[in-house]
C-alpha cells in the first residue's frame, strides 16, 4: 500500500511540476544594430532597391511615424530597424506599389537617448537630458526591482572611436547620451 501511495505521490508532482523543457526567450542584444530600437527625433535612412525617388532620410515625428511618398504615414517608434523595415516592405507590397520590395534601413542621426536593463520595473530606451544623472533614468524606468542592488552598476558607454567601456557607477554618477545602464540584481 506504500509503494502505491508513493508512486501515486510521484505521478501527482511529475504532473504539477509544468514542462521542463520550457525555456524562457533569450533576451534581446542592445547593442545589435538590427534590434536597435527606433525613438522619437531619430533620422532613419531608407535605401529602397531600384526606387532612388523613395530612398532618402525620414525624420520620426512627435506622433512616431514618418511620412513616406506613395505610402504616407508608417508609425515605427518603438519598433527594432528590423520590424520598421519589414513594416514598411509589407505597406509597399500591399499597396500595388512594388512587388518584393528590398529595403535598408539604418539610423542616421540617433536622437539624445539612454538604455536602462536589468533590475527596474521598466527597461528599455529614454530621453536623455542635460546633466541626467543614473537615478534620474531609473525614475523614468519606473523605480527599482525589488532585487535590485541599489549601490553598483555597470555603465556601457563607447568612447570618441566607438569602443565600448563598462563604467562602474553610482547613483549620482552622470550619463551621456548613449549609454546603456545595467541594474545588477543583489544577492541577500
Amino acid at each position: 500500500m506504500r509503494i502505491l501511495l508513493l508512486i501515486t505521490s510521484l505521478f501527482l508532482i511529475y504532473g504539477c511540476s509544468g514542462n521542463w523543457t520550457t525555456y524562457p526567450a533569450q533576451p534581446r542584444d542592445p547593442l545589435d544594430s538590427q534590434l536597435q530600437i527606433i525613438s522619437i527625433d531619430d533620422v532613419l535612412n531608407i535605401n529602397i532597391f531600384d526606387e532612388t525617388q523613395l530612398s532618402g532620410d525620414y525624420t520620426v515625428l512627435k506622433d512616431g511615424t514618418i511620412q513616406i511618398p506613395l505610402i504616407g504615414e508608417i508609425k515605427v517608434e518603438k519598433l527594432s530597424l528590423k520590424e520598421a523595415s519589414k513594416k514598411i516592405e509589407t505597406e509597399l507590397e500591399s499597396k500595388g506599389y512594388l512587388v518584393n520590395p528590398k529595403i535598408s534601413l539604418s539610423i542616421s542621426q540617433q536622437s539624445k537617448t539612454v538604455r536602462i536593463m536589468g533590475e527596474v520595473l521598466t527597461t528599455g530606451e529614454y530621453p536623455y537630458k542635460e546633466g541626467m544623472t543614473l537615478l534620474g533614468v531609473v525614475i523614468n524606468a519606473g523605480g527599482f526591482s525589488y532585487r535590485a542592488n541599489q549601490n553598483e552598476f555597470d555603465i556601457i558607454r563607447r568612447d570618441e572611436n566607438g569602443i565600448e567601456k563598462v563604467i562602474k557607477g553610482q547613483i549620482s554618477t552622470r550619463i551621456m547620451p548613449g549609454d546603456i545602464i545595467r541594474v545588477r540584481e543583489r544577492y541577500f
